[in-house]
């Protein structure tokens, strides 16, 4: 199967549909990952911090199924997974509640689970640094600013980055762990050293899926996340799991 394509980044996944009325299962796992093109990339930190309106370090303490967006028209509707942060410390912007939620993808129009690049789908209980701005099309839900906006805390101390290990982002932080990012996060954000922040600007965004025509098969089979249940069936119906 070709992989599926996706704008990611400052106005993807802006279009606000109605939440499904159908009863369809939404699978509990993401079943395969879906590629596409970033409309903010960063090299290293320094752009990272200089172009994200919050930074929180936070604790998932809820997921939910969230809203569904997009049409058949557009390419399609998605829904996505509302995840509950509960903030310890806003080290960007300290106006944010003590708990906010964010949005990550989610289901396809079949309930069928799907995690974008590498942005693996958040469990209760994931602790450390996202990198955040606001959901397009509704005022109170966030979302990440890129799939490099997530750096969880290991039981080890190091850092799970959302970044593409290969990316310059990735090679950048390879040797931090989570003290040392935190650290660094504070002292870019000290007033005597803004001059070291840079903001990346926002690339445009590509066209809607239904202005393009369909990619190519490649003969390549897509890849799954880990711990993946597909095997070419029906999404998996989940007991927990219902359409929102």
């Amino acid at each position: 199967m070709a992989a599926a394509s996706a704008v990611i980044g400052v106005g993807a996944w802006s279009a606000v549909g109605k939440p499904s009325e159908s009863d369809r299962r939404l699978d509990p796992v993401a079943e395969r990952i879906v590629h596409g093109r970033e409309t903010l990339v960063f090299k290293n930190l320094e752009q990272l911090v200089g172009s994200t309106p919050y930074i929180v370090k936070a604790t998932v303490t809820d997921i939910q199924p969230g809203r569904s967006t997009g049409s058949e028209e557009d390419g399609g509707v998605e829904q996505a997974r509302d995840v509950t942060l509960s903030i310890e410390t806003s080290l960007k912007k300290s106006v944010l509640p003590s708990k906010i939620v964010v949005e990550e993808w989610g289901w396809d129009s079949e309930g069928a689970g799907y995690q974008v690049e590498n942005v693996a789908w958040s469990e209760v209980g994931d602790h450390g640094y996202y990198f955040l701005t606001r959901s397009a099309g509704v005022a109170d839900r966030y979302r990440l600013i890129n799939t490099q906006g997530r750096a969880l805390k290991k039981a080890d101390g190091f850092l799970q980055l959302s970044a593409d290990p290969e990316s310059d982002l990735a090679a950048d932080l390879a040797s931090m762990d989570s003290l040392d990012l935190e650290m660094r996060i504070r002292y870019l954000l000290q007033p005597e050293n803004s001059d070291q922040l840079q903001r990346v600007p926002e690339l445009p965004a590509a066209p809607s899926a239904s202005q393009e025509s369909p990619a190519p098969e490649d003969g390549i089979e897509e890849p799954y996340p880990d711990d993946s249940v597909d095997d070419g069936s029906e999404p998996s119906p989940s007991a927990s799991a219902t359409s929102g």
